[in-house]
């Protein structure tokens, strides 16, 4: 019998307690926090209290529902939905690092916290905000959350605010409401969704009063948060901002004589006067349009037969270059602009969530070269299908704005510049870099989703 040396025994034991650790690293799966949001691709999926389907559920939410995401682990992503906090299973739920939607309100963790006008350190401080703030959250942008800030959009690093919510459905105060900051606004409210509930109180923790269907049209006599105090056949209750469109806003603005003006970029025409009201649609830059009053920062505006609220920064009364262009038009030097400065950006490297030439996602290469030069659009691809007008597919032109549906064909996914030939730039995750693709390719043919035209 042939003798085993010490040393090949040692040996044997070293190797042996290699496997043993990398089959233990293996098995391991951290858990590691993710921000962003998720669309729900099941008919219905449960929230759940805890990161299994033996929890209670504490709601149920339909096909297409964006919720904020704040972590993932095994397989679950803790999320925020309407004030509530739960967990979702990750197999319904497609993830984005960008999107917007009333995610509920977040408050600030820190003190002289900046707000900036972008989601990054390279943008410029609006301000700063002190701990205990609160602010209605609107989207996010890889770690930073969007705000209403002043009558603008701001941002805050995920790292210093709080988005708050329960994993329990909450319980409603035993007597005393909480305090109610009622607005002055006032005017006729229309459900928008069906089955939306009125509750007794301002959370979705109070009671509810009564269930109405889509078209319910409501008198609205204030805002408490997120959401609107409502009356409704003698009723009196609160129905939460989302599921309620509101019309005929008359508070605390002053009229004033018609002016002929324009818009100076792409911008929301609002409900009422503030980042907190519906936008009732996007008005492309150049859009002539009549000011009819003011309140605060906003101007009261008619488009049309359509009137809505459009903040002051993106009107100018200078309307000799209204016409620069026919209607519906892109000029070829404006559109080539576009072409041109994407251009300069070709080989960097794709960074989830980037929006300078440090590295750029997708919806961050529109969004900078846009403003480059010297357009204003909005930050995601799902938003982005909605700045400017649409345009068909066989008028595309140098400039425009294309928007692709995801690899699973399920919701809004990827977007990217027009270039002509056929061609256009983006920033794939694919490719690791900003390049051009041709939209014949196979892939891109197949989930073509739209285009819009910002540029006139």
């Amino acid at each position: 019998m042939k003798r085993i040396s010490t040393a090949a025994l040692l040996r044997a034991a070293v190797v042996l307690g290699v496997l043993l650790c990398l089959t233990a690293a293996v098995g391991a799966v951290p858990a590691h926090a993710d921000t962003g949001a998720g669309t729900v691709t099941a008919s219905a999926l449960n929230m759940r209290s805890e990161p299994s389907t033996s929890s209670a559920v504490v709601t149920t939410v339909p096909r297409g529902t964006v919720v904020l995401v704040l972590e993932s682990s095994n397989g679950w992503y803790k999320v925020q939905y309407q004030g509530r906090t739960g967990y979702m299973s990750g197999d319904y739920l497609t993830f984005s690092s960008d999107a917007e939607g009333s995610f509920g309100t977040g408050s600030v963790t820190g003190n002289y916290v900046n707000v900036r006008s972008g989601p990054g350190t390279g943008y410029p401080v609006l301000g700063s905000v002190s701990n205990g703030q609160s602010f209605s959250v609107t989207g996010v942008s890889g770690d930073w959350y969007k705000i209403g800030y002043n009558g603008a959009t701001g941002y805050i690093s995920c790292d210093y605010l709080s988005v708050g919510g329960s994993a329990a459905p909450a319980q409603a105060p035993a007597s005393t409401p909480a305090p109610q900051t009622q607005t002055a606004a006032q005017g006729t409210g229309v459900i928008t969704g069906n089955y939306v509930r009125m509750r007794s109180g301002p959370s979705t923790g109070y009671s509810v009063l009564g269930t109405y269907n889509s078209g319910t049209q409501m008198a609205i006599t204030g805002r408490s948060g997120d959401w609107y105090a409502v009356s409704y056949n003698g009723l009196t209750g609160y129905v939460y901002g989302q599921y309620l469109s509101q019309s005929g806003v008359t508070a605390d603005v002053t009229a004033m004589d018609s002016t002929a003006a324009r818009t100076t970029a792409g911008v929301n025409l609002r409900e009422g006067p503030s980042t907190s009201y519906v936008s009732k649609q996007v008005l492309p830059a150049g859009t002539n349009i009549t000011l009819t009053g003011k309140s605060g920062q906003w101007y009261r505006v008619s488009y049309g037969s359509v009137s809505g609220f459009v903040y002051q920064d993106y009107v100018t009364t200078d309307t000799a270059a209204a016409a620069a262009a026919p209607s519906g038009a892109i000029s070829s030097d404006a559109g080539q602009k576009i072409v041109d400065e994407a251009k300069k950006y070709l080989g960097v490297r794709y960074v989830y969530g980037g929006t300078s030439p440090s590295g750029f996602d997708c919806s961050g290469l529109v969004y900078y070269v846009y403003r480059q030069c010297g357009y204003s659009v909005t930050r995601t691809a799902t938003a982005q299908n909605s700045v400017g007008a649409k345009v068909a597919r066989a008028d595309l032109q140098p400039g425009d704005i294309i928007i692709f549906y995801n690899a699973y064909r399920s919701a809004i996914g990827h977007a990217g510049i027009y270039i002509g030939n056929n061609q256009f730039i983006h920033a794939s995750s694919g490719g690791g870099r900003v390049m051009i693709s041709g939209l014949s390719e196979s892939y891109y043919n197949t989930r073509f989703y739209s285009a819009r035209r910002v540029v006139k």
